[in-house]
C-alpha cells in the first residue's frame, strides 16, 4: 500500500466556466457597447439639438441624466462582473441580460426625464399665455 503523500500529486479541482458563461459575458458586453453607441449617444444628440433648437429655453436636466446615466451603467458594470464570475451558465444569462436591460433603460431614460422636465415647463407657460389672451380681448 502506497502513502498517500509519495508520488501522488494534489490537483486543486476548481470548477472552470463553461463556454455558456463565456457566451453571456462576451454578448451581454456587446450588447451594452452596441446600446450605448446606437441608443445613448443618438438620445443625448436628439436632447441637444431640441436645447438648441430652442435657444436654451427648454429647461434640460443635466444632473438628473448624468445621475441616472451614471447610476445605471454602475448596475450594468455590478451585472456583468456577476456574469464574470458565474460559474453556472443560466445565471450567467441572467445577470447579462439583467446588465443589458440596465443599460437600455439608463440610455433611454435621459429623453424621458428630458420629456417629463418639457411637460412641467409648459403647463407652468399655459396659464401665462391664457392671461395674455384675455389681456388682449378686453383691450
Amino acid at each position: 500500500m502506497r502513502a498517500r503523500g509519495l508520488g501522488t500529486r494534489r490537483r486543486s479541482r476548481s470548477r472552470s466556466r463553461s463556454r455558456a458563461v463565456w457566451a453571456a459575458l462576451i454578448t451581454g458586453v456587446a450588447l451594452c457597447i452596441i446600446i450605448v453607441a446606437g441608443v445613448l449617444f443618438p438620445v443625448l444628440g436628439l436632447i441637444g439639438a431640441a436645447d438648441a433648437t430652442t435657444i436654451g429655453a427648454l429647461n434640460v436636466p443635466v444632473g438628473a441624466i448624468a445621475a441616472s446615466i451614471a447610476i445605471s451603467y454602475l448596475v450594468a458594470l455590478g451585472f456583468l462582473a456577476l456574469t464574470a464570475v458565474s460559474r453556472i451558465g443560466a445565471l450567467a444569462w441572467i445577470t447579462a441580460t439583467a446588465a443589458v436591460i440596465a443599460t437600455l433603460i439608463g440610455s433611454v431614460w435621459p429623453l424621458v426625464a428630458t420629456a417629463l422636465a418639457s411637460v412641467d415647463q409648459v403647463q407652468s407657460i399655459i396659464p401665462f399665455i391664457q392671461q395674455l389672451v384675455a389681456q388682449v380681448m378686453n383691450r
